[in-house]
C-alpha cells in the first residue's frame, strides 16, 4: 500500500491545476474510483518501464492518465483542482485516501474469490 501512496503523491505533484480552493466539483465516490485507477496504472507503468524503457521515454503513464479521466468523464482540470482543494482540507483528504484503501481491499478480495 505504501506504493500506491507515493504514487499518488507523485501524481498529485504532477498535476497542473491551480491551487484556488474553489468548492469541491468532483463528488468523492467518483474521486475515488478515479484515485485508485491512477494508482494501478502507475504501478502497471512502473512494472513495465522498468522491463522496457521505450516506455519511459514515451511517457505513456500521461496516456492512461487521459484514459481514465476519459473512461470516468472527469475533466482533468477538475480533477486537480479537487487535489488542491483537498491538499488544503486535511481531514477530508484522509476520509478520501481511507476511502480508496478500502475500495481497493473490496476489489482485492472480489478478485481473489
Amino acid at each position: 500500500m505504501r506504493y500506491y501512496f507515493i504514487s499518488f503523491i507523485i501524481l498529485v505533484a504532477i498535476g497542473c491545476g491551480s491551487n484556488d480552493n474553489k468548492a469541491k466539483t468532483i463528488p468523492m465516490d467518483k474521486m475515488k474510483v478515479v484515485i485508485w485507477q491512477l494508482m494501478k496504472a502507475d504501478e502497471h507503468y512502473a512494472r513495465i518501464s522498468a522491463v522496457d524503457s521505450s516506455w519511459s521515454a514515451t511517457k505513456k503513464n500521461l496516456l492512461f492518465y487521459q484514459q481514465i479521466f476519459d473512461l470516468n468523464k472527469v475533466d482533468r482540470v477538475a480533477f486537480y483542482q479537487q487535489i488542491d482543494y483537498l491538499k488544503a482540507h486535511p481531514e477530508e483528504f484522509k476520509i478520501l485516501m481511507d476511502s480508496v484503501n478500502e475500495f481497493s481491499k473490496r476489489e482485492k478480495n472480489s478478485i481473489a474469490k
